[in-house]
């Protein structure tokens, strides 16, 4: 009761008591987990261009509600999103929500240029719902897959064009700010090997067909361990994640990590295990280390991907990033970590190479999507 009657005291501070001048550009996370995906463009349009912005969450805990930027306007409203969105009037909408007008989150009456940020690098036919980004009017790729996938699915579904922006990937440049700036930093501690287990969520994960097989081998092989559960685990199943702990919570070796919201985890591990979740694409391109691949699987939301006869660029990359590991060959999982380490040189050299090839203005995503934003006010 009391998150709604803040929530009716935002909605009135939007609706009633906020310039429309100071509206004109209005961004839209579920949760605190997607700000990250945003900073780089508010950070360009707010400090930069002097622009002010507004924030609407639907996390009543979103850490941007006490920002102290003052040309951020933030807004907490979740129960009354569906109606405010209906008839919101505001030049440009900024989110990361797929299956926008799909479901109860519609269009407003009045016209607005909608405006998708990708969440994740992971391909646009597989991972998705078909039609997860018809009702969009631009969109900002992360690289050279979307642009072809999106526009090849257009052409098969007979769809209006939509402005495809080559928008990059912010969270990958900040990952990789940080992991160079993290290597330069001396330290004190003595080296252990850390791994990272990093599984996205769903039937079959990591974590659940053998998330404590897994922690034991590695801990036997006097690893550091990180789990970064996905959010979904944590909220869907934390039964996975509290049989760990019971079992291996006295162990100073192991961390979990549940905030989605910190790099730390990937800046400081040498090696990622994971299945066929985004943030293997991020770890590999932002940090240039290697990932185990574990074969469980795939997630596949769309039964119908392969009509668009192009391969999913988080499959065709697995076996350049890293080694593809059978569940059948668990066993082996410590010495192909060990093996990676040893070749991680190699692999460096690489993922480099691949990060020029398959992710667009590396370094410059925040100014390119500022620009395209401004674009559409002018």
């Amino acid at each position: 009761m009391k998150n709604f009657f803040s929530e009716l005291s935002h909605y009135r501070r939007f609706t009633k008591k906020t310039l429309d001048e100071d509206k004109k550009i209005v961004f839209y996370a579920e949760h605190a987990g997607y700000y990250p995906n945003f900073e780089g463009i508010i950070e360009e349009l707010t400090n930069k261009r002097k622009h002010t912005i507004c924030y609407i969450t639907s996390d009543p805990n979103d850490s941007i509600l006490k920002t102290d930027n003052p040309r951020i306007k933030t807004f907490y409203i979740k129960s009354l999103l569906a109606f405010l969105m209906a008839f919101i009037k505001c030049r440009v909408f900024v989110m990361t929500l797929t299956d926008f007008n799909q479901f109860h989150l519609k269009r407003s009456v009045n016209p607005v240029h909608y405006v998708y940020v990708f969440h994740s690098m992971v391909s646009t036919h597989m991972m998705y719902l078909p039609d997860a980004f018809n009702h969009y009017d631009s969109i900002l790729c992360v690289g050279d897959h979307h642009m072809e996938e999106l526009r090849k699915y257009e052409e098969m579904k007979g769809l209006p064009q939509k402005q495809l922006v080559t928008g990059g990937y912010y969270r990958l440049e900040r990952i990789y700010d940080k992991c160079k700036k993290y290597l330069r930093t001396p330290s004190s501690e003595k080296y252990k090997v850390t791994v990272l287990i990093a599984p996205s969520w769903g039937k079959g994960n990591i974590l659940e067909s053998f998330g404590e097989l897994l922690v034991a081998m590695l801990l036997d092989r006097d690893f550091n361990v990180i789990i970064r559960p996905h959010p979904e685990t944590v909220k869907r199943t934390p039964e996975l994640l509290d049989a760990i702990k019971e079992k291996y919570g006295d162990n100073k070796a192991l961390t979990i990590e549940s905030s989605v919201t910190t790099d730390d985890a990937l800046l400081k591990s040498d090696v990622l295990i994971c299945d066929c979740s985004g943030v293997a694409l991020e770890y590999a391109f932002g940090t240039e280390r290697p990932v185990l691949f574990l074969d469980v699987p795939l997630k596949i939301r769309n039964e119908n991907y392969r009509e668009l006869g192009i391969k999913p660029v988080e499959l065709f990359l697995r076996s350049e990033l890293g080694v593809i590991v059978s569940p059948e060959k668990m066993e082996s999982v410590p010495e192909r970590i060990e093996t990676l380490i040893l070749e991680k040189e190699k692999y460096g050299e690489r993922i480099s190479l691949l990060r020029e090839k398959y992710v667009y203005v590396f370094g410059r995503s925040s100014q390119v999507g500022a620009e395209h934003i401004l674009d559409r006010i002018k």
